[in-house]
């Protein structure tokens, strides 16, 4: 084999080795989103054996941890099974049954199983929240912090099936639970999972929910925001809401102080412009506007620059678009122009970059 002809394989077999990683981590992006550790077995499940797992947990035989692991991944590999375990008489009453263990190790793995099947279609979504959430419910404040998180993870899917979903765990104040956890709780994966199942929720649910109560969030998460970047994502959502009165509640000052912090990046930036878009909007006077502008003339205007270029290959436009053209709206961009033309170019420099 002459040097060229290896030096092709040798770029092959790197360009094979790349793409392979790709796609096991784009795998594991996707497995994290569904809130599990997927295991690939060796032997490939059949209906049958589906079936077979589905009356051995009806009919009360022993079950153990390895085998809910395998019922888990069931319900993401086969679509199907999420319904065909339903529609078996008893099957997730009795799963429902492990999931209330006083063995902790099978408790969670039983959860863990209900966190998947809320990944199903909407109508046996609905059934389900209806059946589990009451007993999930009572374990969001559960000392094991892993029985804890999985819970809330679990009803956040179910609160992404459909607005009606939500509605039920509303009755059963699931909204004030996450409040109470994302405020209280000291571990970093309830708190996670806690703002996996508030985006969920807000998503769906967010013009049904009582202003006070979404006010009592927007502060909780104030206090998030120098330690957690889903905490600016919360509060964009809440921005959304027409009448949310965020105006009101000096939210651009909290955001603006939030850009000192250590943890802010371009993760951060997306929804804080879009925050500040939506206030201005909503504010029938320009005090919003002024306020907005006047602290971008100071030191948090370079800070918003400085991000913006140091993240050139993202594409902000839009945000800033949409946040310059409020502000200069509330606040007559002709006389802005007209009265303060280098103001007005100062500003859009910190945008236009």
């Amino acid at each position: 084999m002459n040097y060229s002809a290896s030096k092709i394989r040798v770029k092959e077999k790197i360009r094979y080795d790349v793409d392979a990683h790709r796609q096991k981590n784009k795998q594991i992006l996707l497995n994290s989103r569904r809130g599990v550790k997927v295991e690939k077995e060796d032997k490939e499940l059949t209906t049958e054996d589906l079936q077979n797992m589905a009356l051995g947990i009806k009919r009360g035989k022993k079950i153990t941890v390895k085998q809910l692991k395998l019922l888990q991944n069931a319900f993401l590999d086969y679509l199907d099974f999420t319904v065909l375990f339903y529609n078996t008489p008893g099957a997730v009453d009795s799963l429902l049954h492990l999931a209330s263990s006083k063995n902790e190790e099978l408790q969670l793995a039983a959860i863990e199983c209900f966190v998947n099947m809320g990944l199903g279609e909407k109508k046996i979504c609905f059934k389900l929240t209806k059946l589990i959430a009451p007993y999930l419910m009572m374990y969001i404040n559960h000392l094991n912090f892993n029985i804890s998180a999985r819970s809330i993870w679990t009803l956040g899917n179910l609160s992404d099936s459909s607005p009606d979903a939500c509605k039920l765990l509303q009755n059963q104040n699931f909204f004030g639970a996450l409040i109470d956890r994302l405020e209280n709780s000291t571990c970093d994966q309830v708190i996670y999972d806690t703002f996996y199942a508030l985006k969920l929720f807000l998503k769906n649910y967010l013009q049904h929910l009582p202003i006070d109560d979404l006010n009592k969030l927007l502060h909780v998460c104030y206090k998030r925001l120098n330690t957690w970047r889903e905490s600016f994502w919360i509060v964009y959502q809440i921005s959304c809401f027409q009448d949310s009165g965020l105006k009101d509640s000096d939210c651009i000052y909290h955001l603006l102080d939030a850009l000192t912090e250590d943890i802010i990046d371009i993760t951060c930036l997306v929804p804080i412009l879009r925050t500040f878009g939506n206030i201005i909007a909503k504010d029938s006077t320009d005090n919003s506007a002024q306020k907005f502008l006047h602290r971008l003339r100071r030191e948090e205007g370079s800070i918003i620059r400085d991000i913006l270029i140091n993240n050139s290959d993202y594409d902000l436009s839009d945000e800033c678009a949409w946040l310059l053209g409020n502000a200069f709206k509330a606040i007559r961009m002709s006389e802005i122009i007209a009265k303060k033309t280098k103001a007005f170019e100062n500003i859009c420099g910190y945008f236009l970059v």
